[in-house]
């Protein structure tokens, strides 16, 4: 059960609908295997193993990282509070201290030791956000608030589930959530957009989404899926318990406290089916909202015909 017991299981009821599920971050949350949530950054022995296939993605791909120019402010703050949440939450190797001329930040587990001025970028060796995402697991977006609406102004994004932050930079909130079923004027984006704007500087929440895999690949971007598409198509599982993964996003949402751009977490977690299975409710439930799932909801999570392959191994084990 030690591969479960941390697990974000994202389904509390036995029937799903899309809506925004936040909550408070940084507070505990019990499950049936154990518990999660309370560090907003995941502290896992692979957080290193993590950042270092992201920095290999995007040294391959320069459009998996983008920036607009007048987000340089907040990717600065984005960069210091991500690397004062590692140093608050991951103590035993990570540390951020004030010099005299600036900031001196280190962790062990990537043999970094790096002094740099908040704000000047000639102390970094490249760009302040992209530097910060090679030390964390979560794939990192800043949504820039401005004329009462939020924008994608940058982000460093290897992990991407169905979609592409090279496309998508620019964009409002809105468009980002345009495909999703029920994003309607008044709807629950809509809502989840004043509630983002409302929040107080250094206010964070978190929510989780999810959904299926036939693989255990976390690049599941738009930009690679010449890779991962065919294996989805063919369809071609021996054994589902161990093929197909359970996909859980835990996305945490941040009011940057120095620029009031929000920004925007998104860390991977996969379990298999037979991790699934070992935990009684876990195994019912996803059975469950496989089964009842609305069309349009396992449409556009392009859930079929996984879906019910999964639930008929999920239902096998009763």
């Amino acid at each position: 059960m030690s591969d479960v017991a941390d697990y974000p299981f994202p389904l509390p009821h036995p029937t799903y609908r899309i809506s925004a599920n936040v909550e408070p971050a940084g507070v505990e949350q019990r499950t049936e295997a154990g518990s999660w949530g309370t560090r907003i950054l995941h502290d896992g022995p692979d957080r290193p193993a993590v950042a270092a296939e992201r920095a290999t993605v995007l040294n391959r791909e320069p459009a998996r990282f983008v920036a607009a120019p007048h987000a340089r402010a907040s990717c600065w703050d984005a960069c210091l509070y991500l690397l004062t949440r590692l140093a608050a939450e991951q103590p035993g190797t990570c540390a951020l201290t004030r010099t005299p001329g600036g900031w001196r930040f280190r962790d062990t587990v990537t043999g970094t030791d790096r002094e740099f001025v908040f704000g000047d970028d000639r102390t970094l060796p490249e760009h302040p956000l992209r530097w910060a995402s090679r030390f964390v697991a979560e794939d990192v977006v800043v949504l820039g608030a401005r004329d009462d609406a939020l924008w994608l102004d940058a982000g460093a994004v290897a992990f991407a589930s169905v979609w592409s932050i090279g496309f998508d930079a620019g964009m409002s909130f809105r468009e980002l959530h345009g495909p999703v079923p029920g994003n309607r004027p008044g709807g629950v984006f809509e809502r989840a957009e004043r509630f983002l704007l409302r929040l107080h500087p250094g206010e964070a929440y978190r929510r989780l989404n999810w959904g299926l895999q036939p693989d255990d690949r976390r690049d599941l971007s738009l930009d690679a899926a010449p890779q991962w598409q065919p294996a989805r198509a063919r369809l071609d599982l021996t054994d589902p318990g161990r093929q197909i993964h359970l996909r859980t996003e835990v996305q945490h949402l941040v009011r940057l406290p120095l620029t009031g751009a929000v920004l925007f977490l998104i860390g991977i977690r996969l379990l298999p089916l037979d991790g699934v299975a070992q935990v009684p409710a876990w195994r019912d439930r996803l059975a469950s909202v496989l089964e009842t799932l609305p069309p349009e909801v396992a449409e556009y999570k392009e859930l079929e015909p996984l879906a019910t392959v999964a639930a008929t191994w999920l239902r096998s084990g009763i």
